[in-house]
């Protein structure tokens, strides 16, 4: 039976880099996403529309897996967003902003978990994984983004953060199902960043290996997590930020 891996936020740079290595490893890729794809566009993975955040959403996508007559095998959470006000400073911030956030990284991620466990359970295997963040790891270092219009919000470190222990929690509760759960925390992305080639020169300088994560080396990593060769790691965050967190 072909094995079934769901991708939310499945259309960005990291959705797509995580499809074209997992479709090439032999999966079967449902991506999940809030918006339609651009007239034309190429993708890779069959696409499913669904805001990740309404329940009424996830009871079609339960009833489109259990239709598919495949193995519900893997789920990456991956979905995230920026709402307006995103990056203002904590003390303008709006609750409705901060709620939005975490509402797609963390309520979203809690609604695909519980909708794919019980397929998961009922096979007794599957994997897991949360892509997590550095911010989520360490606190920003906020005089790199002096001088740009983007910057490391409190929201999004605490969303990364809840990623990353929402992890060690299903690995725990899952394991005697042989259900592997794991974060994947990448440094600044190379390939998606919005700060421009100076704040890239800025953050390289900083990364003992001299420059940002392309999206494709964190999709390496994700494929290795969906591998046999990873079949006794769970739990863990792989950090894939060229060393910029050990020290």
């Amino acid at each position: 039976m072909k094995k079934t891996i769901l991708i939310s936020g499945g259309l960005g740079v990291l959705g797509q880099g995580f499809a074209k290595v997992l479709i090439r490893d032999g999966f079967d890729v449902l991506l999940l996403d809030v918006k339609e794809p651009e007239q034309g566009r190429e993708f890779s993975g069959e696409f499913f529309k669904a805001d990740i955040t309404s329940e009424a959403d996830i009871a079609r996508l339960k009833a489109c897996l259990a239709a598919r007559g495949t193995q519900v095998y893997g789920l990456i959470n991956n979905a995230s967003c920026q709402p307006p006000g995103f990056i203002q400073e904590i003390e303008d911030y709006s609750p409705d902003t901060f709620r939005k956030v975490l509402d797609v990284n963390l309520v979203g991620s809690f609604l695909l978990a519980k909708t794919v466990l019980p397929f998961m359970k009922e096979h007794h295997a599957g994997v897991i994984v949360n892509i997590g963040s550095i911010q989520g790891v360490v606190a920003p270092t906020f005089e790199i983004y002096e001088g740009t219009k983007i910057t490391s919000p409190l929201v999004y470190a605490v969303a990364k953060a809840g990623l990353i222990h929402f992890c060690k929690w299903v690995a725990k509760k899952y394991g005697k199902w042989n259900i592997r759960c794991n974060a994947v925390s990448p440094g600044g992305l190379g390939d998606s960043q919005r700060g421009g080639s100076a704040f890239a020169d800025i953050y390289s300088s900083r990364v003992p290996l001299g420059r940002m994560v392309m999206s494709e080396e964190v999709a390496d990593v994700i494929a290795f997590m969906f591998s046999d060769k990873a079949r006794y790691i769970t739990g863990q965050n792989i950090l894939v930020d060229g060393g910029w967190t050990i020290y």
